[in-house]
């Protein structure tokens, strides 16, 4: 992660999204963060921003999972209750 930014950076990050979307840290290891999301994004153009910010956060993600298609991302996020992170 820290590759990508600074823990400080991180815990913006994650409190923005607890404050817009009631995510909590159920879990983390080495290179990975494990959130669950208690709210999910209601339209699309949020959806769209939030998965752009997963982006910036945490682009391995997108490289890790060949399945993971970016033109439809936001739309699992409409959907998804969980959101794992991994960095390399």
């Amino acid at each position: 992660m820290t590759n990508h930014m600074t823990a400080q950076e991180l815990s913006v990050v994650l409190r923005s999204w607890e404050h817009r979307f009631g995510v909590r840290v159920v879990g983390f290891g080495h290179g990975s963060l494990y959130l669950s999301v208690a709210a999910q994004p209601t339209d699309a153009r949020e959806a769209r921003v939030l998965a752009a910010e997963h982006y910036l956060a945490c682009s391995d993600v997108f490289y890790e999972d060949p399945d993971l298609d970016w033109s439809t991302y936001h739309e699992e996020l409409m959907r998804r209750r969980e959101w794992r992170f991994w960095w390399d």
